[in-house]
């Protein structure tokens, strides 16, 4: 009897340990999945048209920004999404880090300057309303949008569209290709347009349109989540180890 009963007590024990075995290499599998899936072609754009917008924006601090740090990176859309689901849960999907990168890629911006405008307008609220009547994450004004749509041929969909994230990225993201475009690629002048029209822009003098606060806190907030997501990808490197 004594034989049989170490017998069982032994079997159990190697059953345990194959479960706690079994369990920590499902869970292994897992993680590595998640941490170096692959990345589709829509969550990935040209490092030739981020680095022409980054330098575009930075200009002479463009050396010493961490944008470098993620040039080749092929989880750059990862770290993102992780930064996303920080920043708002309900904006740290597939769905939402696709619509950012498809509209940075027809535009030739860098995503994450569309995340900075985002998060000095809205700070990543979708639902945000401004004093003047501005609407959802990038808070542009109903009568803009209706207008911009209406003059490149992009269906309008109505204000209250614009608390949808994807659609109010898209009309902003085209309103800002069109001051872009219209200020010569200037990014004091149309990033300063985007907060007060080209009409109020053009009455200021050009030292002022420089200094001007929104401008320079559109550019901090780029150049702080670019901080940020250099501590995503450390973070994962260790635990990938």
């Amino acid at each position: 009897m004594k034989s049989i009963i170490l017998d069982d007590w032994l079997i159990s024990r190697i059953m345990k340990k194959l479960v706690s075995l079994l369990f920590a290499i499902s869970f292994f599998f897992y993680f590595v999945g998640c941490n170096h899936k692959s990345i589709s072609p829509d969550m990935q754009i040209s490092e030739k048209i981020r680095e022409k917008h980054a330098k575009e924006l930075l200009k002479s601090k463009y050396k010493a920004s961490d944008f470098k740090d993620f040039q080749g990176d092929k989880e750059f859309a990862l770290y993102i999404k992780q930064y996303l689901e920080k920043a708002n849960p309900k904006l740290g999907s597939d769905k939402f880090v696709k619509a950012v990168f498809a509209e940075s890629k027809q535009y030739e911006y860098d995503p994450i300057f569309l995340m900075a405008v985002i998060k000095t307008e809205s700070q990543f609220n979708e639902r945000a309303i401004g004093t003047s009547g501005e609407i959802g994450l990038m808070q542009i004004k109903p009568d803009t949008a209706k207008w911009i749509c209406k003059k490149k041929g992009v269906k309008w969909k109505g204000p209250q569209a614009l608390k949808n994230p994807e659609y109010n990225i898209k009309v902003s993201a085209l309103y800002f290709k069109y001051l872009k475009k219209t200020l010569d690629s200037k990014s004091s002048r149309y990033v300063n347009a985007y907060n007060m029209g080209i009409g109020r822009l053009g009455r200021l003098p050009a030292e002022d349109i420089s200094a001007h606060p929104y401008y320079h806190k559109v550019i901090k907030n780029y150049t702080e989540i670019y901080d940020e997501l250099k501590k995503i990808k450390a973070s994962r490197s260790k635990q990938a180890v």
